[in-house]
């Protein structure tokens, strides 16, 4: 069975379809990779925007600080 063949039994629509299908996924692959960079960015600025602050000097009357 050639391949001519298998296009003919199956019908031009259906593989239209199928391929139609298939740059789909390709395309939402391709979109997810620098979607996914993005995400590891933000995931990384909260870890650093989540750090607890360094505890602030206070002066005491007495000149000294903590």
């Amino acid at each position: 069975m050639t391949t001519t063949h298998m296009i003919q039994t199956a019908g031009v629509l259906t593989l239209a379809v199928v391929l139609l299908l298939a740059l789909v996924v390709v395309v939402l692959r391709l979109a997810a990779l620098p979607l996914a960079g993005a995400a590891l960015a933000l995931d990384h600025t909260a870890d650093l925007v989540a750090r607890p602050l360094p505890p602030i000097p206070t002066r005491h009357p007495e000149g000294g600080t903590r």
